[in-house]
């Protein structure tokens, strides 16, 4: 962008999800809602309504019905319909389209949405509010762009969500360190989230490292699931940080997609010498810090102090960042609001050899219900010069409050594929849990197959409240057909779930 003279020059901003406004330096109108979530049926007619916020001046607004493609990143690009006919913008009408919005004054656009007797899935329209820009001779004008989400949603029976797997690979990165490289695809008709992680185990089964597999568009971000729409194929990436030493692997991802979809899949890597850069010693982990996982029982009103102990693994000084991060974002047992960090700001200087302490309080609310509460505290060592990322870990905070506390758990999906059994579990009560299951096959002659321990997967605790996890197990390999499956599901010597439910095997 270039400035000459006094020509204007505008700036403009996209928001998703959220709405921006500048103060003083730009009168931006607000928009409410940005999303709206239509649930219908083939033929129905619904009407909505969006209000544009006053500025501080009067405004004129235009707008304009796009498409979203999903790009190869898991981003969201806009687009003009290219054939509106065969386009759900075309289901949509706005009552006006272009608005003058007076300071003071909210002003209201009315829609409706007329959906086709031969329509089905899900469709999502992008309602792009854009203010015009003000009329001023100098500076530089700040333009804010709004894209309202309308997402409709049309039931029809016999329609599901599927998901295809189209690329899997081993593969250097950007810096030669090897990356585990998916490619996802949703071939269905419904939008639907996505989560993936990956787990690298040795010839003799032990696990090296687990991975999560994040999109470029989440990657950084506090939620790591994706939306993914019909027809688009998204990447999901992996950073392998330990040192791998020659010789064969077992790579296996996991895929959780939907309210009950899973993807599966196990491809043996052979490393050599040379294939990959790996970190060096120092890069690898710069402190150790104690203790590595944080857990108290707790009444309501209640305060609780932690001692955290920093330890320096390299002869040079680093600094360091520590802050609270919750589960998830809107979570509803996230208790990150409730540590406090007993330090001016968050961050400090660790000395090469050395060791610090740093003083934590947790502080439960009074009104707060029972349950167990989760957070994490992030830890990150930066070079003081250039702050590189040199070291990150993890320190899970679980406080249990009260007594009242409810054990109940949903079996979302079954699959078997390759030699194991993996059951998608949901924890639908309010503490933490263990869980350990016991699967009995029963084939179409009513004979029993195999009967199969299935546990957490290496590394895991447990899962969190309205959290979700799978637990697995080997089976020997099972002909085509189908299945009965008699399952029980236990938290120590808790009984929490008795269910049988069909498998089929392809």
């Amino acid at each position: 962008m270039v400035l000459q003279g006094r020509k204007l020059a505008f700036i403009y901003l996209l928001v998703l999800g959220v709405s921006l406004f500048f103060a003083d330096a730009v009168a931006a109108i607000g928009v409410r809602p940005l999303v709206l979530e239509l649930n219908v049926r083939p033929g129905d007619v619904r009407d909505f309504e969006i209000a544009l916020l006053p500025g501080l001046t009067e405004e004129i607004v235009d707008l304009t019905l796009y498409e979203p493609v999903q790009q190869l990143s898991g981003a969201l690009a806009y687009q003009l319909p290219e054939n509106p006919a065969f386009s759900a913008t075309s289901w949509v009408n706005l009552e006006r389209n272009v608005v003058r919005v007076y300071p003071d004054e909210e002003a209201k656009v009315t829609g409706r949405v007329t959906v086709p007797f031969s329509a089905s899935g899900s469709h999502t329209v992008i309602i792009m509010v854009e203010p015009r820009p003000p009329e001023i001779t100098a500076g530089i004008s700040l333009q804010v762009r709004y894209a309202v989400r309308l997402s409709i949603r049309v039931e029809r029976p016999g329609q599901r969500q599927v998901a295809d797997l189209d690329e899997f690979s081993l593969q250097p990165g950007d810096r030669g360190q090897p990356v585990v490289r998916t490619v996802l695809k949703n071939p269905s008709p419904w939008d639907y989230l996505v989560e993936g992680e990956a787990t690298i185990r040795d010839a003799d089964g032990r696990l090296v490292e687990r991975i999560a597999l994040v999109s470029p568009a989440t990657r950084g971000s506090e939620q790591q699931a994706l939306r993914l729409y019909p027809g688009a194929r998204v990447e999901f990436l992996g950073e392998v940080t330990k040192r791998l030493q020659p010789g064969d692997y077992s790579l296996r991802i996991y895929f959780r997609y939907g309210d009950h979809g899973q993807i599966i899949k196990n491809e043996t890597i052979s490393i050599a010498e040379g294939d990959f850069i790996f970190p060096n010693a120092d890069e690898l982990g710069v402190f150790s810090i104690a203790p590595e996982a944080i857990e108290y029982a707790a009444k309501p009103g209640e305060r609780k102090s932690q001692v955290l102990e920093f330890l320096s693994e390299t002869a040079d000084s680093v600094r360091m960042v520590v802050e609270p991060r919750p589960v998830a974002v809107d979570y509803p047992y996230s208790l990150s609001d409730w540590l406090q960090l007993r330090m001016s700001g968050n961050e400090f200087e660790l000395p090469g050899r050395r060791n610090t302490r740093l003083g934590l309080t947790i502080a439960i609310p009074r009104d707060v219900a029972d349950g167990s509460y989760h957070g994490t505290i992030v830890v990150q060592a930066l070079d003081p010069v250039t702050s590189k990322l040199l070291t990150e870990k993890l320190i899970p905070v679980t406080v249990v409050v009260g007594e009242e506390h409810k054990k109940s758990v949903e079996v979302r999906n079954l699959v078997a594929a390759q030699g194991e059994l993996v059951l998608d579990l949901f924890n639908a009560g309010n503490v933490f849990i263990s869980p350990r299951g016991e699967a009995l096959i029963i084939d179409s002659r009513g004979e029993s197959v195999a009967r199969v321990v299935l546990t957490l997967p290496d590394g895991e605790r447990g899962i969190v409240p309205l959290g979700r996890q799978r637990l697995e197990g080997r089976t020997p390999i099972l002909e085509p057909g189908l299945y009965q499956v008699e399952i029980s599901i236990k938290d120590g010597v808790s009984d929490l779930l008795v269910v049988t439910r069909e498998l089929q095997v392809f």
